[in-house]
């Protein structure tokens, strides 16, 4: 009768009536992951979404599907009708492709339409007896090397032998925009990919050393940003120049310039987010990872700003963020060579900053100027 993904969510089922707008969002992500690839329309049924695949790809499918947050485990199934009979033939057909006589099976059974004349328990058995009469297994419950799964729905019923771990999280789209600060290392882009996980939607701010934007725009943080593209869907890059800001401070003392180089980052990224609608920034600090990320600094760095800044990374070890980006493939860019403004003016910065110090030479170099003239020499790029 054909072939399906079937796709299941797990915390979007626990949203209550607001469901059906997660549904709608994780259903509009795999549509743009799986454009041209399938044709076919999403459908949502009974707790779950449903793609005919119509003689698709299945390894492109598989790829796109492994990149849409919110989806718990995803499977390619074949559709029966939804009685006893249609069942069993489809059971046996698709069990003959990956089992061998003798083997331990196991038939794991689950009804979305309770009408169903058999309970899910009574349904196994049936259908585990037609496979041992049929291909000649054995049925264990407890340590099959072998599943098969049958999904029963009011109008079709679904059968299958494996499931794909997707994810998770919440897709995209489903919990607003944020701002992401992108730097050229490794932890920034790990920390824009954790909040696309929990739903959000990513633009980003780059701060760079050059005195023409056009060097970042075709720098490595270009690259970064479009292999995080297929998680997060169109997005936009700010780049901002740095050299502002190194004027304005010539004559403070050098271990104050990198929390104040964070305070002035801090104060344009906030700007930013309120004309671009974002409710939130972003940053891949860990605490006490290096001299600007003591809890002192932290605290001094974003104090007094009117938005939170969300810190996914906060608890992350240095070992946990790379392997995090060597699985995404944004490590290989990362470590790649580049004139990051951090790397510039952190000479020997102050670990525990004074706040009242900090404003002090804040008023003294006239930050909010210095704010204003750089978001005036800033240019933003669509990305696609």
């Amino acid at each position: 009768m054909g072939r399906v993904c079937v796709i299941h969510y797990s915390e979007i089922g626990l949203k209550g009536r607001n469901r059906p707008f997660f549904e709608k969002m994780l259903a509009e992500n795999v549509r743009r992951l799986l454009s041209g690839i399938v044709d076919s329309k999403v459908r949502r049924i009974q707790g779950r979404l449903v793609l005919p695949l119509n003689g698709a790809d299945l390894q492109r499918v598989e790829e796109g599907l492994m990149k849409v947050f919110g989806i718990s485990w995803f499977t390619f199934a074949t559709i029966a009708e939804p009685n006893v009979e249609s069942i069993g033939r489809t059971v046996v057909e698709e069990a003959s492709q990956v089992v061998k006589p003798g083997e331990p099976i196991k038939v794991e059974v689950k009804r979305a339409d309770k009408s169903f004349p058999a309970t899910s328990l009574e349904l196994s058995r049936i259908l585990g007896r037609m496979l041992v009469e049929k291909l000649g297994v054995s049925v264990s419950l407890k340590n099959p090397s072998k599943k098969i799964y049958v999904e029963v729905l009011s109008k079709e019923a679904y059968v299958f032998t494996e499931k794909k771990r997707g994810l998770g999280g919440l897709p995209v789209g489903s919990s607003g925009r944020v701002l992401s600060l992108l730097s050229g290392g490794i932890d920034s882009p790990i920390a824009s990919y954790l909040m696309m996980k929990r739903g959000c939607r990513v633009s980003y701010l780059h701060f760079h050393p050059f005195h023409d934007n056009a060097e970042a725009e075709n720098s490595k943080i270009m690259e970064i940003v479009r292999k995080l593209l297929p998680y997060s869907g169109e997005t936009t890059v700010t780049f901002t120049p740095s050299y502002e800001f190194q004027i304005a401070t010539v004559n403070v003392p050098a271990k104050y310039d990198l929390i104040l180089f964070r305070r002035f980052m801090f104060k344009v990224a906030e700007r930013i987010a309120e004309a671009e609608g974002a409710k939130a920034l972003v940053t891949g600090e860990s605490l006490a990872q290096v001299a600007s990320q003591t809890l002192e600094n932290i605290v001094a760095a974003s104090r007094g700003l009117r938005i939170p800044v969300f810190r996914p990374l906060i608890a992350f070890d240095k070992e946990e963020i790379v392997n995090v980006a060597k699985k995404i493939g944004t490590y290989e860019l990362s470590i790649k060579p580049y004139k990051d403004c951090c790397s510039i003016i952190a000479r020997h910065p102050e670990t525990r900053a004074k706040l009242e110090i900090v404003e002090k030479l804040e008023r003294q170099i006239d930050l909010d100027s210095v704010v204003s003239r750089s978001i005036g020499l800033s240019s933003r790029v669509v990305v696609k």
